[in-house]
C-alpha cells in the first residue's frame, strides 16, 4: 500500500477514536450501575472521587447490597487502631464526644455502616435478646433503601446518627460534598423517621478543623469512640471480644459495624456481641445509647 492509499485511512481511524472517546465519556458519566462512586474504579489518573461525576444526582439501578464504601475500605484508610481526635475535642468540647463520664457504670454500643439486610437484623435480634440499646450511624444510600430496617431500629429503641450518604473520606473531599454528604443524609433520614438526627460520626473518625466547623454549623453532635472492636478486620469473634472487654472502662464508647463492603463478613460481630454483653452486664455495667450517655438531643 502506497503512502496516498495508507491517507485516504486516516478521516476513518480517526473518526472511529473520537467515536469511541464520546461513547467511554458517557458511560463514565451516566453509568447506572453506581461504579462511578466506588473507589477501586479509575477514570484515568484519577480516582472516582475526584472524577467530576455529578454526585449531585441519585443514580437509579444501584444495588443497595453491593455497597462499596466510597472512601475505601477501613482497613485500607485507618490504622488498625482506635482513632484519636484528643487535639480537635480540645478545641470543640461542645461538638465532639469520644467518651462519656468515667465516674458512672455506663458505656455505649455504637453500629456503623448500616443497614445491611444481612447483618443488621444478627445484631438487632442480640441487642433484642438482652433488652440493651445502642447508636446506629448509618448511611445514607443503605438507609434510602433499608427503609424497614430504619423503621426496626428506631422502634426498638435505639439511637440513630447521620454517617454519611456514601461513606467518604470526608478530608479529602471538597466543601461543597462535605455539606452535601451530611445534608442529603440527614434529609433521607427525616423522611424516614420524620426528624433529623442530631448525631453525626464521620467515616473513618476522620475530621479536620473545617469539618468540625461545618458539623457546628450544621447543629450536630460529632460522636467518636476510644474503643475500637476491630470487627471491620473481620477476625474470629473471640478476637473482637478479647479486643472490646479488654480496652472497655466506664463511659466508654465501643466502635462496632453491622455493615462495610459488601464483600465482607460481619457475622463474627453479632456473635461476640452476645457475649461482649452478658461479660459486662456481670460487672455491673449498664448500656445506654449515645444521647444518654453524653445529654444531648436524639433530634436537631
Amino acid at each position: 500500500m502506497n503512502i496516498m492509499q495508507s491517507l485516504k485511512f486516516v478521516p476513518f481511524v480517526f473518526g472511529f477514536v473520537l467515536l469511541a472517546a464520546a461513547c467511554a465519556s458517557s458511560f463514565e458519566e451516566n453509568d447506572p450501575t453506581g461504579s462511578s462512586y466506588r473507589t477501586d474504579f479509575k477514570f484515568g489518573n484519577q480516582d472516582a472521587s475526584d472524577h467530576n461525576l455529578n454526585w449531585l444526582q441519585q443514580e437509579e439501578g444501584i444495588d443497595p447490597n453491593q455497597f462499596i464504601l466510597l472512601g475505601g475500605s477501613e482497613s485500607e484508610v485507618r490504622e488498625p487502631r482506635p482513632v484519636s481526635n484528643n487535639i480537635l475535642q480540645q478545641k470543640y468540647k461542645d461538638t465532639l464526644v469520644l467518651r462519656g463520664d468515667n465516674n458512672t457504670n455506663r458505656v455505649a454500643l455504637t453500629f456503623d455502616d448500616g443497614p445491611d439486610a444481612r447483618f443488621t437484623p444478627l445484631v438487632l435480634d442480640v441487642l433484642d435478646k438482652h433488652d440493651v440499646k445502642a447508636t446506629f450511624f448509618m448511611i445514607g444510600a443503605r438507609a434510602k433503601e433499608h427503609k424497614e430496617l430504619v423503621k426496626r431500629i428506631h422502634e426498638s429503641g435505639h439511637a440513630i446518627g447521620n454517617h454519611t450518604y456514601w461513606h467518604p473520606n470526608l478530608p479529602n473531599e471538597e466543601p461543597q460534598r462535605i455539606h452535601w454528604e451530611l445534608t442529603e443524609t440527614e434529609k433521607t433520614l427525616e423522611d424516614i423517621l420524620g426528624f433529623k438526627p442530631r448525631l453525626f460520626r464521620a467515616p473513618y473518625g476522620a475530621l479536620n478543623e473545617e469539618i468540625m466547623e461545618l458539623i457546628s454549623d450544621l447543629n450536630l453532635t460529632a460522636v467518636g469512640w476510644d474503643v475500637d472492636s476491630l470487627d471491620w478486620k473481620q477476625q474470629g469473634p473471640e478476637v473482637i471480644q478479647d479486643n472490646v472487654l479488654s480496652n472497655v472502662g466506664f463511659g466508654s464508647i465501643i466502635l462496632m459495624h453491622d455493615g462495610g463492603d459488601w464483600s465482607m463478613d460481619l457475622s463474627g460481630t453479632a456473635e461476640a456481641l452476645d457475649e461482649i454483653i452478658t461479660r459486662l452486664k456481670q460487672d455491673g455495667t449498664e448500656f445506654v445509647t449515645i444521647p444518654e450517655l453524653v445529654n444531648v438531643p436524639v433530634e436537631k
